[in-house]
């Protein structure tokens, strides 16, 4: 894929880890660690919000797969970039830059520019955002929410889907009945500037904790 002529960045994560630890990103497969890794390509062109990256942490929790059977919280996370971002067509700008990069609240909430959260109402300051704040600031800016909501909606379905048929022979091996469990997953989900939204991970057991008042307010 890489020599297929299209000049590109990759993102690599160990495949069992979290809070972004051991997150890097890479121009050439010779930069690939012996680990192993998952690799993605990166998007290079992300929406922005005042030139800083972000993403959304949806919550989803489904309590059967056989019917499939979903529920998306009204309310999340947005996530922000604590530098701003910069790319060029030649090649990644400032790759080792984690800051401007990598919008992992566990990463940039040790930065220098990081802006804590000190009141719920205002959920659309700072370095983390309500959901609900980034819709409103979409639809200031003209973009159609209803249908970007739709498409995130498909994306959840379509990765269930995906699972689904490891997931169902596990339940009926070791599951007495098929509404004895359930799973409450945080899908990361990065929007592009064609309004496109790419999963980036999916979250068994997501992170509650709450540091600011902001957390507190979203269920």
């Amino acid at each position: 894929e890489h020599t297929s002529g299209e000049r590109a960045a990759w993102i690599v994560k160990p495949s069992a880890s979290s809070r972004g630890r051991g997150i890097s990103i890479i121009s050439h497969p010779h930069q690939l660690p012996r680990d192993d890794v998952v690799v993605s390509r990166y998007i290079a062109r992300p929406l922005l919000i005042d030139r800083y990256k972000f993403d959304i942490r949806i919550y989803v929790a489904v309590t059967s797969f056989y019917p499939l059977r979903v529920y998306v919280f009204e309310e999340g996370l947005v996530r922000f970039s604590t530098e701003k971002y910069a790319w060029s067509e030649q090649g990644a700008a400032s790759l080792h830059n984690q800051y401007m990069h990598l919008t992992n609240y566990s990463i940039n909430k040790h930065s220098s520019k990081f802006v804590q959260n000190s009141d719920a109402t205002a959920d659309d300051t700072g370095s983390k955002w309500s959901l609900s704040a980034l819709r409103r600031h979409l639809t200031r800016c003209g973009v159609d929410v209803p249908r970007l909501n739709a498409l995130i909606d498909e994306l959840i379905v379509k990765t269930l889907v995906a699972v689904e048929p490891g997931v169902t022979a596990s339940c009926r091996r070791y599951c007495a009945h098929r509404n004895s469990c359930f799973e409450l997953l945080g899908f990361d989900v990065l929007i592009d500037d064609c309004l496109k939204p790419w999963l980036l991970e999916v979250n068994l057991s997501p992170s509650l904790s709450t540091d600011t008042p902001l957390d507190l307010k979203v269920p």
